[in-house]
């Protein structure tokens, strides 16, 4: 009998041996055909990264461009109306902008003198995509079924002082006519013209210095009534211009 035992090969215990042997000879070749991968498309990775900043880029200009580039004191928010030129002015007495307050043809008188400051369509504009803007609920006016409309605020404030100078002149004249009958409706109007005025001369803040005034009434009394200093105003002419550019209708008393 032979010294030496012979075991019998097992095909199996070869088989698992072969399999272990090219599973770990696998992962690298793996990882080779990733880096393989990778070199194919590393020239693509300036490209990406330079689509990808130029659409962040995009992005943020698109939403810049929805602001205001900058917000002109008594100007609109949503850039909807533009900025206007700024002009230095001194104040002047302008003795047409009040009657005589005494009879009916200086008081129509002064009355278109002051609808003349008043643009062709009122002030009122449409806003078709108002939904789009920071804006409260537009007025919707019978006769205009299809329009948004909106009121520049300027023009309220000139017609509720044409309104306050108007309802002196008629209460005046009731007065001296000894007619005591108020209308209490114009009353009510009146009271929303001062606090609408009171607001918009809170929200610009007129800092100008004013000196000692130059009238004959003021001649040996310390005071002032606003004559000579000069002003830093917007261009009311390029606001009235536009706003007439932008009217729905043509007549100046209209709605």
């Amino acid at each position: 009998m032979s010294p030496y035992n012979y075991s019998k090969v097992g095909g199996e215990s070869c088989t698992e041996e072969l399999s272990e042997y090219k599973q770990k000879n696998s992962e690298p070749d793996r990882f080779a055909s990733w880096s393989k991968a990778g070199e194919k498309f590393q020239f693509l990775r300036w490209p990406v990264t330079m689509c990808l900043l130029f659409s962040i880029l995009v992005c943020e200009l698109s939403i810049l461009h929805k602001q205001p580039s900058s917000l002109q004191l008594g100007g609109e928010l949503n850039a909807l109306i533009p900025n206007f030129s700024i002009e230095q002015k001194i104040f002047h007495v302008d003795i047409k902008y009040a009657s005589d307050h005494n009879t009916i043809t200086s008081m129509n008188l002064t009355k278109q003198y002051w609808r003349d400051l008043m643009p062709r369509g009122g002030g009122f504009i449409n806003v078709p995509d108002y939904a789009s803007h920071t804006l409260p609920s537009p007025m919707h006016f019978p006769q205009y079924p299809d329009k948004k409309v909106y009121s520049v605020a300027v023009f309220h404030e000139l017609h509720c002082l044409m309104h306050i100078s108007s309802y002196i002149d008629e209460l005046v004249m009731k007065i001296r006519n000894k007619d005591f009958n108020l209308n209490e409706s114009e009353i009510g109007h009146n009271d929303h013209c001062f606090n609408y005025l009171r607001n918009a001369l809170l929200c610009c803040g007129d800092t100008t210095l004013e000196g000692q005034s130059q009238a004959l009434m003021f001649k040996d009394i310390p005071g002032t009534d606003g004559t000579g200093a000069v002003h830093v105003c917007r261009n009311y002419d390029e606001i009235l211009s536009w706003a007439e550019g932008q009217r729905i209708v043509d007549a100046k008393d209209s709605f």
